[in-house]
């Protein structure tokens, strides 16, 4: 295997099925959040601005409702694993989301996954309440979301996984690059080169083929 000891990779529609935080806020969001959501849809509105007025939408959530919403959250066919076979070889994997680092210590959890590296937006909660924080933000970020996803990364040459337009920015920058869903068409788009999934069944094969040859990562 090549010389690479950390793999960094989206949370919210790449190790999920679905987008967590957009099927939270489909599900216990206000009607005020939608004129958010068109507003940075249409780029008015920064990604960090459009979230905390999204989670501002959500009232008086009971925790049992919480908990029952994050038990149904899917990983990704073949996440398990993908994980597994980093741990064997000694690999590190490091999450770079614009969600929510609560909920994503929740799903990973679950699954008995617990030493994982994230860099999420900080999202509090109680007596049915929430609020959110921003420790990873960074003004000169080129998409001004929550977190700043290339300033996280340690190397020159890595290895990125993604879904989104909030991947765009790092996807550009990654030797390898694993695309799925908007993020494909967008490096399609904008001849990005990437290696196409469906589910992480489809990055372990093309993982393990990448990186068989050790010499010159």
């Amino acid at each position: 295997m090549k010389k690479i000891k950390t793999v960094y990779s989206d949370f919210d529609g790449t190790i999920t099925k679905k987008d967590v935080v957009s099927s939270f806020f489909e599900e216990f969001g206000g009607n005020t959040r939608l004129a958010y959501k068109k507003l940075w849809i249409e780029g008015k509105i920064s990604s960090l601005e459009n979230t905390r007025h999204q989670i501002s939408s959500v009232k008086n959530l009971p925790e049992a409702v919480l908990e029952e919403f994050l038990s149904k959250v899917e990983l990704s066919d073949g996440f398990l694993e993908f994980y597994k076979y980093l741990v064997l070889n000694d690999i590190k994997l490091v999450i770079l989301s614009n969600g929510f680092d609560m909920f994503i210590k929740r799903v990973l959890e679950r699954h008995g996954i617990r030493e994982v590296e994230i860099f999420a937006n900080r999202l509090t909660y109680e007596n049915g309440v929430f609020s959110i924080d921003f420790p990873f933000y960074n003004e000169e970020c080129e998409l001004k979301t929550g977190v700043c996803k290339c300033s996280k990364v340690r190397e020159e040459k890595f290895c990125f996984i993604g879904d989104g337009i909030t991947d765009l920015c790092i996807a550009k920058k990654a030797r390898n690059l694993y695309a799925t869903k908007r993020l494909r068409e967008l490096c399609n788009k904008f001849s990005i080169p990437h290696t196409p999934f469906e589910n992480f069944y489809d990055v372990l094969n093309r993982f393990k083929t990448d990186f068989l040859d050790t010499e010159n990562y």
